[in-house]
């Protein structure tokens, strides 16, 4: 149970996580995209107003210039009839400043604007965005413009530094690595809770079935050593039979109960119990099992006495037989442990959309501690008792029987001392 813990448990982290990465990811990638565009609007914005400001002053100052290119990391090239702007730049890129205003202007060229003839069609002319790369695997915005003077021709280029998507996400990339390593101990706590209680109606279950083994084992090694005895006292003496022969039949017997009692308490196990359900007057099933079983408790010097309402019990929607043989395991159960000279009573009651039957003994009683194992399979396994009859499956047995027609059953002391079986059917409604 314990490695099929830990393989569900990192089944279930290594999932979730890698659903969770998915999603980090997709985000992580709309946020290199919002980057990229803020990124690019940006430049546009500050070009918008660098070349506004240009062609409105036809110059622009050393400290304009420098406060430009440094907040924005980007380079300003200003040029008159193809005479460049004595500026030396404030900013200095991976690739050398004038490479990269070279390339700029060079692509500006392909697309029909030179900074060092006037325009032809129109007073100004300007590139589209470009996209310059560099020496360093850099990469850069740029854009130029020309515009006609009265002296000729003035140039403004300006090249603007598109950020690594490693350097511009480094706080993202290093919070989510640490969100990462919080999230998987988190996820891997969770799992290993969660499978954890997960597995215990599993463990508890196989608990429960070595129990059953173990004591069924145990109730059936008994008559077999008997059986075995028997035939090796009747192989030695054949004159024993008329003794040996009796204990034989009662202990085959007694075998035959106890794995009938198992076979359908597997058959309850694997939900292979069949019913067949139809609409049963409790009054005259009640009366037909205590004039069936009276005979019994006579021969054990034990009253036994039906207690029924003055008006008709409901009808409920059952199957007879196994209504009848949860009622006859209750029965035999108190006719056993209630003492000769005492006696055993059948009750039943109507309570709304429900039917109460009772089966009340005036036996010993149930100690508290033990009444809420008095259900469990073989619970009286572990205990030593001269009675040979019961193995400990007939109160399992009227449980399953029970929770099949959809009631309930419980124990309490009965009112005379001794132990007092109720069981709740639903009914039909009137």
């Amino acid at each position: 149970m314990k490695t099929l813990r830990i393989r569900l448990t990192c089944l279930y982290t290594m999932t979730t996580g890698a659903i969770l990465l998915l999603v980090m990811v997709s985000l992580l990638l709309f946020s290199v995209r919002d980057s990229r565009k803020d990124r690019l609007e940006q430049f546009q914005v500050i070009w918008s107003s660098l070349n506004s400001r240009f062609l409105a002053s036809g110059a622009l100052s050393h400290g304009y210039l420098a406060e430009t290119e440094a907040g924005h990391h980007m380079i300003i090239h200003i040029s008159e009839n193809g005479i460049p702007f004595l500026y030396r730049g404030s900013w200095n890129p991976d690739t050398d400043r004038l490479t990269l205003i070279d390339r700029a202007l060079k692509q500006a060229e392909d697309q029909g604007v030179f900074t060092d003839q006037a325009p032809v069609s129109s007073g100004i002319n300007t590139t589209s965005l470009m996209v310059i790369e560099g020496d360093q695997g850099d990469r850069y915005y740029a854009m130029v413009s020309a515009a006609s003077t009265k002296n000729g021709v003035k140039g403004l280029c300006a090249v603007s530094l598109i950020p690594p998507v490693l350097e511009s996400m480094k706080e993202t990339f290093l919070l989510m690595g640490v969100l990462s390593v919080l999230g998987a101990g988190c996820l891997w706590f969770i799992s290993w809770q969660f499978v954890g209680w997960s597995l215990k109606p599993v463990e508890e279950s196989q608990k429960k079935q070595a129990r059953f083994i173990a004591a069924a084992s145990h109730e059936l090694r008994s008559p077999l050593a008997v059986l075995r005895s028997a035939a090796d006292a009747l192989r030695d003496d054949p004159k024993e039979k008329d003794t040996l022969l009796p204990l034989i039949d009662s202990e085959c017997v007694r075998m035959s109960r106890l794995v009938d009692d198992m076979l359908l308490l597997a058959s309850a196990d694997a939900q292979s119990w069949t019913l067949c359900p139809e609409t049963v007057d409790m009054d005259t099933l009640l009366i037909d099992l205590y004039e069936g079983f009276w005979p019994l408790c006579r021969e054990r010097s034990v009253s036994l006495c039906l207690d029924l309402p003055p008006e008709p019990l409901p009808l409920i929607t059952a199957d007879p037989q196994r209504i009848r043989q949860l009622l006859l395991i209750l029965l035999d159960n108190a006719c056993t442990y209630t003492p000769p000279g005492r006696s055993v009573c059948i009750r039943a009651r109507s309570c709304p959309r429900q039917l109460l039957l009772q089966v009340e003994d005036q036996g010993c009683g149930i100690p508290d501690d033990v009444k809420p194992y008095v259900f469990d399979r073989f619970y009286q396994a572990d205990r030593s008792r001269s009675d040979k009859q019961h193995f400990g499956l007939g109160l399992s047995i009227a449980r399953e029987l029970a929770l099949l027609h959809h009631g309930s059953i419980r124990v309490s002391d009965g009112s005379q001392g001794g132990a007092c079986f109720s069981v709740t059917l639903p009914a039909q409604s009137p």
